[in-house]
Order: C-alpha cells, then structure tokens, then sequence
C-alpha cells in the first residue's frame, strides 16, 4: 500500500512540475530493490504497481490534453507543434538537462537557450561547483558540505548492510539528494534559481541524520563531525565569494569559530560536551543562511523569480559565466515592478478555442467578466506612475515590458490615447507585457501570444474574426516577444507582422520618445484576405 500511494504521489508530482519530480524515482526504487523486505522479486512486484499507480494519476492530465481537439483547449505551452508530448519530453523534460533549441534563455514560459551551451542564463554555467555560483549558492548551497559529509558518515557506519534499516533510508534520501545535486549543476537548458528548493528537504535529513551519527559513541565519530564541519566552512565561504559585499563581517568568524569547533570535535569524547560543541558548530553554520533569509523580509521579491537574501541576491541570475545580471531592468533606472502572468485563459489572457476567465479572452468560447467588446477602456494611469510589485517602473506607466514585447511607458500612453479615440481592447503580444496593466486598473488589454509572446500560436484569420466581432481594435506593435530564435514556436509573431501590413498605423508619444499603434477598424476583410 506504502509503495502505491508513494506512486500515487509521484504522479501528483509530474502533474505540478513533470519531470522535475521523477528526480526521486531512481533512488526510491533502488532503496526498496536493496532492502527488499520480502525477497526482491516479490519488491519488484511492488514496485510495478507503484509505477502504474504514478502512470495513471501523473498522466492524468496529459491524456486529457491530447484527447481534447486543439481547437477546444489553450496552445500548449512551450511547444512548437502544440503536442503535449513535446512538452513533456523537451521543453520540460530532456531539454532541461540538454538544452533548448533558441535564443538565450528565457523566463518560465520563453525560449530555450543554450542549443547545448553552457547551462542557463539565470542557473549560472553548468559544472561541478554550480550549486555555489552567484545565482544557486544562496538558494541553497550553504549547508551542502556538511550533507555530504554526513551521507558518507552514515555510509560508514551503515556500510549498506541489509540488515540496518538505515542503509534503505540512505539510498532513498541520500541518492536523491545526490541525482537532483548532479542533475541540477549539469543542466544545460531552462534553469531558474528557486529550482534548487528541491534540494532542501534531503539537505536537512541529510544534516539530521549525520549529526545524530556524530554524537555516538564510535571513535570515528568525532573525527567525522569535525570533517562535516570544515566542509560546510568550505561551502559557505564559497558562497560568499559569489556574492561580494554580503555579510561581510563573517568569513572571519567561519574559519576562528569552525577551526577551533573542529579541532575540539576531534579532542573531547564525553558525550554531553560533544552534543554542546555540535550544537555550537551548526548554530555558527547556520549563521549565514540565516542572516540571508531574514534580510528576504527587507523587500519585494518577483513572483517570476524569487529569491531568498538581499535585493542584490534576485539581479544576479547568471552567475559566474551567466550572462546579464539586470535582466529585463527598466531602461530608465528604478525598480522594475513585478507581474502576475496569466496562465491561458487565465485574467488577460488570450486562449485561442479554449474558455477564458476573469477578464480573459477565449475565442470560441467564454469569456465571463472580461472587457466590453468595443466598448471605452478604463484607460491607464499617466507616464510615471508606480508599477505594482514594488517600486517605480523607470519608463513610467505600467510593468511588464522588456524581453516579452511589453512597453511600460508605450502601452500607459497607447491606453490613453485610445480612450480619447473610442475606446476598444488593446493587443498585445505577451501577457507578460499585459498583466501589470490589467491588475492595476483593468485596462482592456490582452496578451495574445501566451506567457513571452511566443507561446499561443495565433494567426491573421483568427484576429480577422475578433476584429470582426469587435473583440480586438487596437494591436500595439511590440515585437514578436521573448528573444526570437530557432526553437520553432511562432507565437504572435505571424499577427504582428500581418496587422504591419493592413493596420492604420498611429504613433503615439510617450514619456520617453513614442510607440505605434495599429487601429483595425474596418480591417478584418484585410486580415483575413491575407491568411488566405
């Protein structure tokens, strides 16, 4: 029962992040292979239930997809060919180890990067000290020497056996911890910092497990702790020699407290002061991470990417060999607010054949509580307003803008025009370069192109049909979104380049120079002469 409802939950797993949770498979599988309680065939017996149990719940939802037309349900995102086996296999399977086909890499629901390359633009270069660059050391790497150090103490002292339960448990959580360890700083494609939380849960037992192991009786054991303590001096002064200028005052505590903690380890054998002088070494250890959360509480963090530690800790996602360290920064200074992206379908959304809520779109279908088609738009707020999610936007007006086709202070100026000019829904090619403006004030505006504008594939007929309809008036000309590339997703980009050609085009001043915008009334014949 144990193993089918382990099963079951893996299942529930792949539902949430697909491939990412199949990381425990193999360790969990050895562990019961190895400790097989009744005889390993009768635990291979088990273990193929466990698979089908996880088969069936974890594809669930897949089925369901490609069982449902695909003029009945959202582009599938991140794939070029709107296969949900594409996205289980590439985008968000081989392709994260591999790496994606594109441009550099691209946040969640962007391009790939790397074509094989060096690891992902946020995750830092791919290699063995990846888990302690700029990017990942702070989300996780503080306390790794000390886990490892630990799994080889319980190694140790287990030596595998059968008999010792203990060795079944070290197989689970220490092979677990160490495939998702390799997997994560060997990744070639999508790589976001918090993905390492998954190693945290395995760090902490790892940690638990060995220091209950140092405080036995065993001669080795003080000799084993004092190593399990060097390491994690090790490790967290290679944290913070990614991360210059942090917690500066203390490098020099880490090596006088843990030099002298680790040679008292080695020295004392009565259990009561072994315990205190532990207690000592992991309170020192636990300085450092500490600190660093706390000062998370200190400001805002993007809900796209978050980090734990200073303000500083969320600009540096490439790490050493990384790339750009203000990614999508405002391109007047400040603060880029943060965005809420709607999934398809979702608040803003476009979601071509599916059903659309809360203010979205869904051609063919649905659409409770979105914007009157047509009707005026509440407008949008004036050029150097405050963007939501903390802080002001540098160009003025609404967030959103940067790699996504989005235009801060372009669609702030674009909504106001069109208000004076009769009101109707605005187009754009992102819902990342929607959202802000839609939570703010809840302006008729609509990412058409998914997520980076390169995920929903719409084309010239579709956008006839809402021209017609009078769902759509305005399209502000914002790129095709993301970063372009050589994945194959077409996104907006065939819209964009077809309300180009039959648009009435509008240049509308901003606080920062101006943008186009396309007016469509009248234009749906035009539109769709040319998807013919």
């Amino acid at each position: 029962r144990w193993i089918v409802l382990s099963g079951v939950c893996v299942g529930l797993g792949f539902e949430t992040k697909m491939g990412a949770a199949l990381l425990v498979l193999p360790a969990l599988a050895l562990a019961w292979l190895w400790f097989a309680p009744r005889g390993r065939v009768a635990a291979l017996r088990q273990l193929v239930a466990g698979g089908v149990a996880m088969v069936v719940v974890g594809g669930a939802w897949p089925l369901l997809m490609a069982l449902t037309p695909a003029s009945s349900r959202p582009w599938i995102s991140g794939t070029s060919d709107n296969s949900i086996l594409s996205l289980i296999l590439d985008y968000n399977g081989f392709g994260r180890l591999d790496g994606q086909l594109g441009g550099p890499q691209a946040f969640g629901g962007g391009p790939g990067g790397g074509g094989g390359g060096g690891g992902g633009t946020f995750g830092g270069a791919s290699g063995p000290l990846r888990l302690l660059n700029e990017a990942l050391g702070g989300q996780a790497g503080w306390l790794l020497g000390f886990a490892v150090v630990s799994l080889i103490a319980i190694a140790v002292v287990t030596r595998l056996r059968r008999s010792d339960a203990r060795s079944g448990w070290l197989i689970a959580t220490g092979g677990t911890f160490l495939i998702t360890a390799a997997a994560f700083s060997e990744a070639k494609g999508i790589f976001h910092p918090y993905y390492v939380a998954q190693l945290a849960p395995f760090t902490a037992a790892l940690i638990g497990a060995g220091t209950a192991v140092f405080l036995t009786s065993r001669r080795s054991a003080g000799v084993l702790a004092a190593a399990a303590v060097v390491a994690g001096v090790v490790t967290e002064l290679a944290v913070l020699h990614g991360n210059p200028g942090q917690l500066s005052w203390l490098p020099a505590l880490l090596i006088g407290f843990g030099a002298v903690l680790a040679v008292a380890l080695v020295a004392v054998r009565a259990p009561a002061v072994r315990a205190a002088v532990v207690a000592a070494a992991l309170g020192l250890l636990l300085l450092a991470p500490a600190s660093w959360a706390v000062q998370t509480l200190g400001h805002a963090t993007s809900g796209t990417f978050p980090a734990g530690g200073p303000a500083s800790a969320g600009e540096g996602f490439g790490g050493p060999g990384g790339g750009m360290r203000r990614f999508g920064a405002p391109p007047s200074g400040g603060t880029s607010g943060s965005t809420t992206p709607g999934g398809n379908g979702s608040s803003g959304s476009f979601a071509p054949g599916g059903s659309g809520s809360s203010g979205g779109f869904a051609p063919g279908g649905a659409a409770p509580g979105g914007a009157t088609p047509g009707g005026a738009g509440p407008g949008g707020t004036a050029a150097g307003s405050t963007a939501p999610g903390g802080g002001s936007s540098g160009a003025g007006g609404f967030g959103g803008g940067g790699p996504f086709g989005g235009d801060n202070a372009g669609l702030t100026a674009a909504l106001s025009y069109v208000r004076r000019h009769g009101g109707g829904t605005i187009a754009v090619s992102s819902q990342q370069g929607a959202s802000a403006a839609i939570i703010q004030s809840d302006a008729d505006v609509a990412g058409i192109g998914g997520f980076s504008g390169r995920e929903s594939e719409v084309n010239a007929s579709w956008l006839a049909e809402m021209v017609r309809s009078g769902r759509i008036r305005w399209v502000l000309a914002s790129g095709t979104g993301g970063f372009g590339g050589n994945d194959g997703r077409v996104g907006s980009s065939k819209v964009m380049a077809a309300v180009e050609q039959v648009g009435t085009k509008v240049t509308v001043s901003t606080s920062s120079g101006s943008t186009t915008l396309y007016d469509l009334s009248g234009k749906a014949d035009a539109l769709a002469a040319l998807a013919e």
